[in-house]
């Protein structure tokens, strides 16, 4: 029976429920999630062509037995119509036959269409959770490159607000170095300035 088997749980399962909060790869989850159901549909679309050949066939039978009981009513219209009594209990017995073989037809071929129902409703719903599940995994990715782009801008302003403190360090030390140099001049000149006055 193949895939018809999973008829049930393919069309009750819910893909939201796949989604986890916690989880913290949750493109791996969905990726996963899809390939299953990609096997799903292709296993779906293969069964569905081998029941369109089924059903045509079954569908065939059943219209060809339809007409054998048409031509075997008129068979025994005319036989009773001709006065053949005994040929129009023989047409009747081979009626009868038909028909019974014409029910057994009928019940195989609404299996086959009913399978072929489930098939259909199989595919839309697998193509479904499909659409689904890609614009959620767009979704998930459109915001692990925003985190990605934040954290990036975060690490540039880092860097430059790095840069612009060990800017103003250098500076500070470099003002701090010229004025130890202008204060060790000025005291050198104050000295000499009193030995000139003596």
């Amino acid at each position: 029976m193949g895939i018809l088997s999973r008829f049930k749980d393919i069309m009750a399962s819910n893909v939201h429920a796949i989604f986890n909060k916690e989880d913290k790869h949750p493109e791996k989850t969905i990726r996963k999630y899809m390939d299953q159901l990609r096997s799903d549909l292709g296993q779906v679309t293969s069964e569905t062509d081998a029941r369109k050949i089924e059903a045509q066939r079954a569908k065939a039978a059943v219209d060809e037995n339809l007409a054998e009981q048409e031509k075997l009513e008129r068979y025994i219209q005319k036989s009773k119509d001709n006065g053949d009594n005994a040929g129009a209990r023989q047409f009747e017995s081979r009626l009868e036959a038909v028909k019974a073989e014409g029910e057994e037809l009928s019940a195989k071929y609404e299996v086959v269409a009913c399978d072929m129902e489930n098939l259909a409703a199989m595919n839309d719903k697998l193509r479904s959770d499909l659409s689904t599940l890609e614009s959620k995994l767009k979704e998930v990715e459109s915001n692990q490159q925003k985190a990605v782009n934040a954290e990036k801008m975060l690490d540039d302003m880092n860097e430059k607000a790095n840069y612009m403190v060990d800017k103003a360090n250098a500076l500070a030390e470099l003002n701090k170095a010229e004025r130890s140099d202008y204060d060790e001049v000025q005291e050198l000149a104050s000295k000499y300035e009193d030995d000139n006055e003596e």
